[in-house]
């Protein structure tokens, strides 16, 4: 089995900082998850008092999985999972007050996550195909080919481009919900901060990580046109 030196050169960097911001966002999560919020409410009571405020019509699940809360805009469904779901913490006001963050950009007809929305289909069929004709092209050392499947490749970096600043903005619009409608004390913001900041990084991460591999695959596919 052939293993290239050089995806190692490139990929451990990213794979360092991935790490580190998995530890990071998992330590805060597990932590502020038991840590109880002054106002005793659940993640499902604040999405209800934020459905309440702003008349969002979305529907509500849960799921079992741990922290696997996400909404989905082609449905208009949120689902919570059950430890944020139940649990009247901080950590779940924080992780339910984002994914709400994403119900209001989706009524307010944000324009990076409509355009998210339309590119998911070819992302997907992209991304997959780009990657075989990739692999095809530099084992018959069909440069065009390899060029163009490195093309469709590149869609998954623009996917991780357009989802970055949509997290941003779910999370800040998360922060300003849990000061107007007082979802946690002043104490407890930092807090809230921290999980939302780690949250963030994640998604840095997913983008450091596909444009690496863009990376690697465009010194690979350029060294076999000069060959």
């Amino acid at each position: 089995m052939y293993f290239d030196p050089l995806y190692l050169l490139i990929l451990a960097p990213v794979l360092l900082f991935s790490f580190f911001v998995s530890i990071l966002f998992k330590f805060w999560s597990n932590r502020y998850i038991q840590t109880p919020n002054s106002r005793n409410i659940t993640g499902l009571d604040a999405v209800q008092i934020m459905t309440n405020q702003y008349q969002n019509p979305i529907s509500i699940n849960q799921t079992p999985g741990d922290f696997s809360d996400n909404f989905n805009p082609r449905n208009d469904i949120l689902t919570l999972s059950r430890v944020v779901a139940n649990r009247p913490s901080i950590a779940s006001v924080a992780i339910a007050a984002h994914e709400y963050g994403h119900v209001r950009q989706k009524f307010e007809k944000n324009p990076l996550m409509l355009l998210r929305s339309l590119v998911v289909p070819v992302v997907n069929i992209g991304t997959n195909l780009g990657y075989i004709l990739i692999i095809i092209g530099l084992l018959l050392a069909l440069t065009n080919l390899a060029w163009m499947g490195f093309i469709l490749f590149s869609l998954s970096t623009l996917f991780a481009l357009l989802t970055l600043p949509i997290e941003i903005d779910a999370s800040t619009k998360a922060l300003g919900m849990i000061k107007n409608l007082n979802l946690l004390s002043d104490q407890e913001i930092p807090a809230a901060k921290r999980i939302l900041f780690g949250a963030s990084l994640t998604y840095f991460a997913a983008l450091f990580s596909s444009l690496a591999n863009l990376l690697y695959f465009a010194i690979r596919i350029q060294g076999s046109s000069r060959d």
